[in-house]
């Protein structure tokens, strides 16, 4: 779901409110037999908007951490972060589900994916969502590019000495 109102009716065609209750009752048929990671869209940021607040963000996070997803994946959903928002917004998420692991999503729309890629592995984040060659998009974002490339992030973890278990060569060749 988006935390966006205007967004997440663009996108899903129901309130924000309403897109909680379908997955809460997702949460609650689980419970608990599968792992939930749970999406928040456009957290860095609205196209039809503008600014999304982090204490937003933060809020909806926390009502499902509340609900025991096993994960939270925070989307740059059009591109439009940068590396201070991204510390941030990572700080304030960590102060507020310290038990949660986050996932970081980031588009390259303004070139800042890898720099935001960056920043949030300096702030403890270990888990990312790309596309292998940046592939992706979002059709509510005029001019919006594809997800950060797996290969580059890889390669970018790999250069600061993260291991990541993957074999970049055999990426890069698919």
């Amino acid at each position: 779901m988006s935390t966006s109102e205007t967004h997440n009716r663009a996108n899903l065609r129901m309130t924000q409110e309403d897109s909680f209750a379908a997955l809460s009752d997702v949460i609650r048929f689980v419970d608990g037999k599968r792992p939930i990671t749970v999406s928040l869209s456009t957290c860095f940021g609205c196209p039809m908007v503008g600014d999304v607040p982090a204490a937003s963000v933060v809020a909806w996070a926390k009502r499902f951490a509340d609900l025991g997803v096993n994960g939270l994946t925070i989307c740059d959903t059009t591109g439009m972060a940068h590396p201070d928002q991204v510390k941030q917004l990572i700080e304030a998420l960590q102060l507020a589900l310290s038990e949660t692991p986050l996932t970081l999503h980031f588009h390259n729309t303004r070139g800042m994916g890898l720099a935001n890629v960056l920043a949030a592995a300096q702030s403890g984040i270990d888990r990312f969502d790309g596309s292998l060659g940046g592939l992706g998009g979002c059709p509510y974002a005029k001019g919006a590019t594809g997800n950060v490339a797996s290969e580059d992030v890889l390669f970018l973890l790999q250069g600061l000495g993260i291991s990541t278990g993957v074999d970049l060569l055999k990426l890069a060749h698919a």
